[in-house]
């Protein structure tokens, strides 16, 4: 069975939260129809990480490194998704060799760290953005 082929869809509406960051990872997703948001929180505020359309997967980096979600999900518009549930996932996962396996949980680890660390440059740079508007309306 492919990603495509996923038996359990899901519908949510603009806003819907699909996925919190912090939960156990149980699922990952594919867009199979609208956009969603991927926000991470930083010192309490919610920071944009990425936007992702039809086709594109999201969730997948909890299930391979068993982990909690490292962000959350937000509906954008009217959005249908495919849940891969983590059998369906460990199935496929399961017939890569072991050292593609190794290197690709190495994989997800420095992503995640990397998310974690452009999620509080973002902040900053949001923070200098203020001060600067905040500055050039003085003047």
């Amino acid at each position: 069975m492919s990603l495509q082929e996923t038996p359990n869809i899901q519908r949510y509406a603009n806003g819907d939260i699909i996925v919190s960051e912090g939960i156990v990872s149980n699922n990952a997703y594919i867009v199979f129809e609208g956009k969603v948001n991927i926000t991470k929180k930083v010192d309490k505020k919610s920071i944009l990480i990425n936007t992702l359309s039809k086709g594109e997967v999201f969730g997948e980096m909890g299930l391979i490194s068993q982990s909690v979600r490292s962000a959350s999900v937000v509906a954008v518009g009217n959005v249908t998704i495919g849940v891969i549930e983590r059998e369906q996932f460990e199935a496929i996962v399961s017939k890569l060799p072991d050292d593609l396996r190794a290197i690709v949980n190495a994989l997800v680890e420095r992503l995640r760290y990397t998310s974690g660390r452009l999620s509080k440059i973002g902040l900053e740079l949001e923070k200098t953005r203020n001060v600067i508007s905040f500055f050039s309306s003085q003047h």
